[in-house]
């Protein structure tokens, strides 16, 4: 009897111990110029979270991700390993990544749906928490960059004729 305890125990903490590597999914919605942040609290184990989101516009981005670690007398409270982030577009093409966090950045993303997977292991006693963000920047027009080339030529047309009157 007193065997068939331990194993139950045993058998018990296993599971309780380990955790179903699930993929979570959450809606960012559509991004808007600036800065977008999320924060996220995983349970211990190994997790994997896609954010989608889409964008109006071409536009560039900043994609940034940091564990936030806590300890409390030695003790890990909240820690993440093996933190990863990967940006694909709609169709499941790999777009760019990072290991350890960090951050990677774009100069033209187009218009469209996007997601980002983050992955690790959460080996805190309470699990992890990481924060990210996603900064976004309009791309310019070609007609407006078209425009500033024009009146910074129309400036040095202007300066050049003045040198030339003295």
């Amino acid at each position: 009897m007193n065997i068939l305890k331990t194993s139950l125990v045993s058998a018990t903490l296993l599971v309780a111990a380990s955790s179903a590597y699930a993929t979570d999914v959450v809606d960012l919605g559509e991004l808007n110029a600036g800065l977008n942040t999320y924060t996220e609290t995983v349970a211990a184990g190994s997790f994997s979270t896609n954010f989608t989101f889409s964008l109006a516009d071409a536009t560039s981005g900043v994609f940034s991700l940091n564990q936030l670690p806590l300890t409390n007398a030695g003790v890990k409270v909240f820690d993440i390993t093996n933190l990863t982030f990967n940006l694909y577009s709609a169709n499941d093409t790999w777009l760019a990544g990072s290991v350890a966090g960090g951050e990677f950045s774009f100069a033209n993303l187009a218009s469209g749906n996007y997601y980002l997977t983050v992955a690790g292991t959460a080996n805190g006693v309470a699990g992890g928490i990481y924060s990210g963000a996603i900064s976004i920047a309009a791309v310019p027009e070609p007609s407006s960059v078209a425009m500033l080339m024009i009146g910074f030529a129309a400036l040095g047309a202007v300066a050049r004729r003045r040198k030339t009157k003295l």
